[in-house]
């Protein structure tokens, strides 16, 4: 079969990218919103050539894919530093090299069989954010589960606040939305709901939401040994990953210090630094990010935002995303500031 060659809105982004970068567009404009550094946010790995469906792709990245983003920010001029450096760095700005934070949110157990060995292999650190309850087995990355049903069986059928939702599975595409909405319907859910909706989801369909997850997550052991060699710190993701934004302060406060505690007392040492779940605008607001600043974190990050530029807030620092199909002409155009630039502001934090 002949290869497809795309058309598409998705060729025309590509090749504008392309030209872009060919015109050295990318770095002229780096010159004016590239700011003092950046913070890639990243989540799990994958080999390089391995296939299957997922349900959200963007969530990994290959071996391959992080070996050439590394190389390309050392090439742009970058200086890998871990978060507390950037943090001294940000604080006193100085001319010179640019720095980068490599980071990795959840907690997925390929950022010790494939992440850890890259890292060791360039001399790269990097952070990564704990969902606690994940590591201790007993709160489930459901999003995996939900991947699993849709994988296995032609539908979902999940019952939320008396309703059931029926969800198709039949092709691909049928897949790939049915498991964007079903997601979406199980984020914003309060906890107690999703829960029972979970729970009925594993009785209907045989499957065990937690067993998957542990099977995808670190261990304390795996933690602890990345952490003993220096290249890795650990931060803070909460414990059952929930939407912070609506949740009763309480509760909300619980989340970030309970993960916090229970990372400091398996690792011995200080947890500084905390990743909002999600961690867009849905997710996050003005009384979220206070609450991150008054539970004593020295730094928080979103998921969305560009280049760290002077202004921001140590508690809503901007990361840049890369996973899925990114390629290095995307992160050029992501580090050179352009898109955020002329991209309406973020809501400005205290």
């Amino acid at each position: 079969m002949a290869e497809e060659k795309p058309n598409g809105p998705s060729a025309r982004s590509s090749g504008w990218r392309r030209a872009a970068i060919a015109l050295g567009a990318d770095r002229l404009a780096r010159r004016f919103w590239g700011g003092c550094g950046a913070i890639l946010m990243l989540h799990g790995l994958r080999e390089d050539g391995t296939a299957g469906w997922e349900g959200n792709p963007g969530l990994g990245t290959t071996v391959g894919q992080l070996a050439a983003l590394i190389e390309t920010l050392r090439a742009e001029g970058y200086e890998l530093v871990t978060l507390d450096a950037a943090l001294e760095r940000f604080a006193a700005p100085k001319s010179g090299a640019r720095f980068a934070c490599l980071t990795f949110d959840d907690g997925y157990r390929d950022n010790y069989e494939l992440l850890y060995p890259l890292l060791r292999r360039f001399s790269a650190p990097a952070t990564i954010y704990i969902t606690t309850g994940f590591t201790d087995g007993w709160a489930p990355a459901w999003w995996h589960g939900v991947e699993a049903v849709l994988s296995r069986h032609p539908t979902l059928d999940l019952e939320l606040s008396r309703r059931t939702h029926s969800f198709a599975a039949s092709d691909p595409a049928a897949r790939n939305s049915s498991f964007h909405q079903a997601s979406a319907l199980l984020r914003e859910a309060k906890p107690f709901t999703r829960t029972r909706a979970l729970t009925q989801v594993e009785q209907e369909y045989n499957i065990d939401f937690s067993a998957l997850s542990q099977e995808k997550m670190l261990t304390w052991e795996m933690i602890r040994e990345m952490a003993a060699s220096g290249l890795v710190e650990f931060g803070a993701h909460t414990v059952t990953h929930p939407v912070l934004r609506g949740l009763p302060q309480e509760e909300a406060r619980r989340e970030m210090l309970w993960s916090r505690q229970r990372l400091e007392t398996m690792l011995g040492r200080p947890a500084r630094h905390f990743a909002y779940p999600y961690g867009d605008r849905a997710a996050v607001d003005t009384e979220v990010v206070a609450l991150a600043r008054d539970c004593g974190f020295a730094s928080a990050v979103l998921a969305y935002g560009g280049p760290l530029r002077s202004g921001a807030s140590l508690h809503a620092l901007p990361r840049i995303p890369f996973g899925g199909d990114d390629s290095m002409d995307d992160l050029r155009i992501r580090l050179s500031g352009l898109k955020t630039a002329l991209s309406p502001p973020a809501l400005v934090y205290p």
